[in-house]
């Protein structure tokens, strides 16, 4: 297969046509009263929560933001400022308590740094450290941790944190008949970058999951989300220090292109002509390792 001048390319009309009829679909034959979301203030959530109104009205839509300790008050700001714009309510519940009583931020000694501009120093330094390369290829590291290691513990510590939102927003949605619609897109499906069994992962429904997330970025300018979301790095907001998925990736746009070779079994090497073996090899790594994260749970039926 030939590499095609844009691959990435969407008509923007037809897949927001294609993505409200999935969401409407899925809403009626649960037979829901509303929709549940995890509004974090990035582009992703936005953008489905932006769908999602516009699929069903804001009337049968709850908004959730749902911060911790390490939470940056940007992504609050943003929050709140796409609620409004969307002319809807939302609720704000801190999930530092839970994390508490699981213990989770005692996995790592943060507590000791005062301030996020110390922490996210600490976080570096760890990377640094720990981890086999320079760069601190945490992604792939994280997949085969051993055990007791200080990447397992941040492991542990930065995915418990989603899994805890997973449970409230399943809460909610259970209160009040509700759906919950997930926002996670193709390209940290295929490389690993969610947390399994978390909210980037458990949902009723997810809308952007076909998509890359150079894509989304394409959508969310036809629709005209604010620009302060639009153009702002995709922060995991788990870890002091670590601010970037796509620079985690190397960027989203080879990434996602890399991926879309390989899905499209366009020839290794030509991929690695065309991005680099080093690269392509990074990205084959991530899908191959995260293998599992992607299956139904492994059993004799």
């Amino acid at each position: 297969m030939d590499w095609p001048e844009n691959p990435l390319r969407i008509d923007p009309d037809q897949t927001l046509s294609e993505i409200v009829d999935l969401i409407h679909n899925k809403f009626n034959q649960l037979n829901r009263r509303v929709a549940v979301i995890g509004l974090s203030g990035g582009l992703d959530s936005s953008l489905t929560a932006s769908l999602a109104l516009k699929t069903l009205g804001a009337d049968r839509v709850k908004l959730y933001y749902l911060p911790e300790r390490d939470s940056k008050p940007i992504h609050r700001k943003h929050a709140i400022l796409f609620a409004d714009q969307l002319n809807t309510s939302l609720k704000i519940i801190s999930i530092i308590p839970t994390l508490r009583a699981l213990r989770i931020y005692s996995l790592l000694p943060l507590s000791f740094f005062p301030g996020k501009v110390l922490k996210a120093r600490a976080v570096d330094f760890g990377r640094k450290k720990f981890l086999e390369h320079s760069r601190g290829e945490f992604l792939s590291i994280r997949l085969n941790g051993s055990g007791g290691s200080w990447v397992s513990r941040g492991n542990a510590y930065v995915c418990a944190k989603h899994r805890v939102r997973s449970v409230i927003l399943y809460r909610e949605a259970e209160r009040l008949n509700g759906m919950v619609i997930g926002a996670a897109n193709k390209t940290e499906w295929m490389t690993g970058t969610f947390t399994q069994w978390g909210c980037d992962h458990s949902a009723d429904v997810m809308p952007l999951l076909h998509l890359y997330r150079s894509q989304l970025e394409v959508l969310a300018r036809h629709l005209n989300l604010p620009e302060e979301i639009r153009t702002k790095k995709a922060d995991p907001d788990i870890l002091p220090g670590l601010n970037d998925k796509g620079e985690l990736l190397g960027s989203f746009e080879k990434a996602d292109q890399i991926l879309w070779g390989l899905e499209n079994q366009i020839d290794l090497p030509d991929l690695e002509k065309r991005f680099g073996a080093e690269k392509v090899s990074y990205i084959q790594t991530l899908v191959r390792n995260s293998a599992h994260y992607r299956e139904t749970p492994y059993s004799l039926l």
